[in-house]
């Protein structure tokens, strides 16, 4: 399961992330709720199988192959069948969540999570310059995926692209994320 500790982000985004929730609730008049921060890669790769056919999933899973990420292609293929809605086009490895250097949030209205953006569009809107302003990335602003809670530490949407397999396995490894089954 995904934590919600701001600790077990990196200590940059730590102090981002409180700076973002007090923007919150100094000029936004509410409250912020971050609610997801470290992932597990195994709870990645369930988000991301459970829209996607088997087709689809083998594409993913031989890429990862081929470009020498096979623990996280391991890690892919083990979670098994997945279903429910699209909520991501990140398989493991591929979210800044499994780095600590991404959380989501959402708006609290009367304590209570504002989900729907259109219902509390000015809330997310808020939110969203609050990202802005301390320096980190919003997904609210993507134009592909909009992911209105998502928060990230840098721009671009996949860390494999910006990390060879050694570092990304020493980066995993070192957060405790790399399942023991599949270590090296």
């Amino acid at each position: 399961m995904a934590s919600r500790r701001l600790e077990d982000l990196v200590e940059k985004l730590q102090e981002k992330a409180r700076i973002v929730q007090r923007a919150c609730q100094e000029a936004g008049g509410f409250d912020l709720l971050i609610y997801c921060t470290l992932r597990p890669l195994e709870e990645q790769a369930r988000l991301f199988r459970q829209s996607r056919s088997r087709k689809e999933i083998d594409l993913k899973i031989s890429k990862f192959r081929n470009m020498g990420y096979v623990f996280l292609a391991d890690v892919l293929e083990s979670v098994g069948p997945c279903y429910g809605e699209h909520v991501t086009n990140a398989g493991p490895g591929e979210s800044w969540h499994n780095y600590g250097q991404a959380f989501d949030a959402v708006p609290l209205l009367g304590g209570k999570p504002a989900w729907n953006y259109l219902k509390a569009k000015s809330y997310w809107d808020a939110y969203g310059e609050a990202v802005r302003q301390a320096g980190l990335y919003w997904a609210g602003d993507w134009h592909n995926f909009r992911e209105y809670p998502h928060a990230q530490l840098k721009p671009g949407g996949n860390p494999l692209k910006s990390m060879d397999p050694g570092q990304v396995y020493a980066v995993l490894s070192d957060n405790g994320l790399i399942p023991e089954q599949f270590a090296v």
